[in-house]
């Protein structure tokens, strides 16, 4: 059954505005709240059945604790924040009633749920849990649900590293003095794609991917993990040593593979190429170069990063 009311608090907001439109377009009466609306946001929680806060990392803690006592035992609390360890913790903290993290894995630019993903850290309660996962999958989203401190550590690989990355991308591009119309121009198919995920950062929200950044308590260390892999292989490369770097490689290409297989790119277990078709489905080497030796090592995450996230894991959870 669905509740008479939905209320969004930064429902001015990207994000909030975003999914105010898609439970209206369901039919629920939506009730938002934002800095200048006629309604505040203790206004919207009293009258609301399930709030949605969506709202910046800095200001979290505080909304939730204006609001906290005019929420009911049965009414719902779910956040849209990228983060979710403290978030939660602190809904559980100063409130009675169900809590529900949520991540939407996409931004306010995508035009519905439909293939997209969200998170959710059920907290608190089960009623309110089934019902927005419910309503995601029914409008065509899929959800994963994780403990909220799985997910801030995948989050630090998943957004951190991948944001991180693509600013280090922008600045070698600016620092190069290359000229961009010809880097488009001469592109090859796999660098075009991540010249089309950089490019994305022009629709993006600054101070959310500082937040991100800043905000995860395990990116410190996903970006060492990030900084000793590179320097090890430029050094290796510096060297000469081309059949450690051509091992390397077969490491990552098993790693490659696995990934392939989960995302149903490629089969899962490693097949003889089809002469006909190599040359259509593979950038080839140019002449003068050699080609690779084969050796197969499985890929390990390395232990001392683990043994390092698993405490950081231990660490973040604050009161």
């Amino acid at each position: 059954m669905k509740p008479l009311t939905v209320g969004i608090i930064g429902g001015l907001g990207r994000m909030g505005a975003w999914f105010a439109r898609v439970f209206s377009r369901a039919g629920y009466r939506v009730l938002i709240s934002d800095l200048g609306t006629p309604l505040t946001n203790r206004e919207v929680a009293r009258a609301a059945r399930v709030v949605v806060v969506s709202v910046p990392l800095e200001v979290f803690p505080e909304v939730v604790k204006e609001i906290a006592p005019v929420l009911p035992r049965d009414s719902g609390l779910i956040d849209l924040c990228s983060l979710k360890a403290r978030q939660v913790q602190a809904m559980l903290e100063h409130t009675v009633c169900e809590v529900v993290g949520a991540h939407p894995l996409f931004g306010p630019y995508e035009k519905d749920l439909a293939g997209q993903t969200v998170a959710l850290c059920p907290a608190r309660g089960e009623h309110w849990y089934r019902w927005f996962k419910a309503f995601l999958e029914e409008q065509g989203a899929r959800t994963v649900t994780v403990s909220p401190e799985e997910h801030d550590r995948l989050m630090a690989l998943v957004q951190v590293l991948n944001h991180f990355w693509l600013m280090v991308l922008g600045e070698v591009l600016s620092e190069s003095g290359l000229d961009l119309e010809k880097v488009v121009a001469l592109s090859t198919p796999s660098f075009r794609h991540q010249l089309e995920i950089l490019a994305r950062l022009a629709l993006q929200d600054p101070d959310l991917y500082a937040a991100i950044q800043f905000d995860n308590p395990l990116g410190d260390e996903v970006r060492e993990l990030f900084w000793r892999s590179a320097r090890r292989l430029s050094e290796m490369i510096t060297r000469g040593e081309r059949k450690a770097y051509v091992r390397e490689f077969e490491r990552v290409k098993t790693l490659a593979r696995k990934i392939g297989a989960l995302l149903g790119s490629l089969p899962a277990e490693e097949e003889e190429p089809d002469p006909d078709q190599e040359h259509e489905q593979t950038e080839e080497l140019s002449p003068g170069h050699p080609s690779p030796e084969k050796t197969h090592s499985r890929v390990r995450f390395p232990e001392e990063f683990q043994a390092e996230t698993d405490a950081s894991v231990k660490h973040q959870k604050e009161g």
